[in-house]
């Protein structure tokens, strides 16, 4: 509930700011906005200032911006009008190019969010953990996995240097790569035993997340970064700086490889082989198990720290516009994955789970750090205005894309669009967008009750 708390006002900014760029640009073509709120439902305060009455309402999720005319075809098909009357300030009384700049607006506005997030991203700079290039296949330790790991033929301690021609000295550069082409064929340059090997292998595309994914794991070596004070290694005596090489005479050489041999284990105690000082030693460590069955040894592992450092103001906005750039060729991939057999259930999300899921980030950034935090939430608003900015553009009447398509036919045609077509279509929109509310409802009552 706490992070559904934190993540509520950054979305309800988001929409805010796209109900600004209507506002802003209605205002710009001479279209009379009748209310502007800040937040939905019950009205708190109202001031009227000029033509435009001025809300702050009870429910902070974003806003509304109410323009005059909005409804007017309506009332022209209920009437049994030939066209929409024209009324002065009224947005059906504009041109249609204006409309049309009106609709953009919007979405427009998400996208400059976006480049302005991505910007803070680049200006602050940022930190994160990985490993190195190093990976462990699944198929080592699951006898009935066939991912393409397997196939491709790869083994525990390949390092993967390029993939396609680009280099991937992390693997948080492998992650992003295969996870960006599910389902393409890609070629892989591994480094095994001092040879380098040209491996192609096509990613499977996760069906839940929309990732490719090739079936491996990062290869975290048993060198022990700190043992936490009172748990199960700190009693048996395993110290900072220790290396573990095996459990009952069975070599162990890294943190996948423990953790399936201890998701095994039955013994009650664990003889553990260690490099202590460059001596091998044995001490045996009372086996733990947590809730979920696993078992807590109370140990962490050394991670590679990557520093980017913050950049100036022209190469924060640079960085801003071309990462926003390269997020909106994500995402459209993103949504073609859609008639792919991607689970709607999964790739659909509604306020509750997005709310959640930007409190996650918030609180995980900030319990390390103010910057952190910062950079955390600014990504995630990035990704969810370059979402909204396509989502919105959609040629489906009720959403923006709709109107916009409206009144293109308009300027391609000369003449207004019968109330009665565009009316009509309202339900095409309003059917599609209850259908895509009720799988983010589904999707937010699973969420919750997972």
């Amino acid at each position: 509930m706490l992070k559904f708390l934190i993540g509520l006002p950054v979305l309800g900014i988001v929409v805010f700011i796209h109900e600004l760029g209507h506002f802003i640009a209605a205002k710009l073509c001479g279209v009379e906005v009748e209310s502007f709120s800040i937040g939905w439902g019950p009205v708190l305060f109202r001031k009227k200032i000029g033509a435009t009455e001025y809300r702050l309402s009870g429910i902070p999720i974003g806003g509304y911006c109410g323009m005059k005319g909005e409804q007017a075809f309506k009332e022209a098909y209920q009437q049994k009008l030939a066209a929409v009357p024209q009324e002065e300030g009224g947005l059906f009384s504009v041109h249609p190019f204006k409309r049309i700049l009106i609709a953009f607006a919007g979405p427009f506005a998400n996208l400059l969010l976006a480049a302005a997030a991505l910007a803070v991203v680049s200006a602050l700079g940022h930190t994160y953990y990985t490993t190195d290039n190093r990976i462990v296949p699944v198929y080592c330790f699951e006898q009935t996995d066939t991912s393409p790991a397997r196939d491709a033929g790869l083994q525990a301690g390949d390092r993967i240097l390029q993939i396609s021609g680009e280099h991937t000295p992390t693997f948080s550069d492998i992650q992003r790569i295969v996870s960006l082409h599910p389902d393409e064929e890609l070629t892989l340059l591994v480094e095994r035993n001092s040879e380098q090997l040209s491996i192609p292998i096509r990613p499977l595309l996760n069906k839940k997340t929309g990732a490719g994914q090739i079936g491996i794991y990062r290869y975290v070596p048993l060198e022990i970064a700190a043992v936490r004070k009172d748990s199960a290694a700190d009693i048996g005596g395993i110290q900072t700086g220790d290396r573990i090489t095996g459990i009952d005479g069975t070599p162990l050489d890294n943190q996948m490889a423990l953790m399936y041999f201890l998701r095994d284990y039955t013994q009650k105690t664990a003889l553990v082989q260690l490099i202590r000082n460059g001596e091998a030693i044995e001490l045996p460590v009372h086996i733990i198990r947590t809730e979920n069955g696993g078992v807590d040894l109370g140990l962490s592992w050394n991670y590679l720290t990557v520093t980017e450092e913050g950049t100036g103001v022209v190469r924060s906005l640079q960085k801003g516009l071309s990462g926003t750039g390269e997020l909106l060729g994500v995402t459209l991939k993103s949504l073609s994955l859609l008639f792919k057999g991607l689970s709607m259930a999964d790739a659909v999300a509604g306020p509750v789970r997005i709310s959640s899921m930007i409190g996650s980030f918030a609180t995980d950034g900030f319990s390390e750090n103010v910057k952190a935090g910062v950079v955390n939430i600014a990504e995630i608003v990035a990704v969810i205005c370059v979402s909204l900015f396509l989502m919105n553009l959609l040629p489906i009447p009720v959403l923006d894309g709709g109107l916009i398509f409206t009144a293109c036919i308009e300027c391609i045609l000369r003449r207004q669009i019968p109330p009665r077509v565009l009316y009509y279509t309202q339900f095409i929109g309003i059917a599609f967008i209850a259908t895509l509310f009720v799988f983010a409802l589904w999707a937010d009552i699973l969420y919750i009750i997972k």
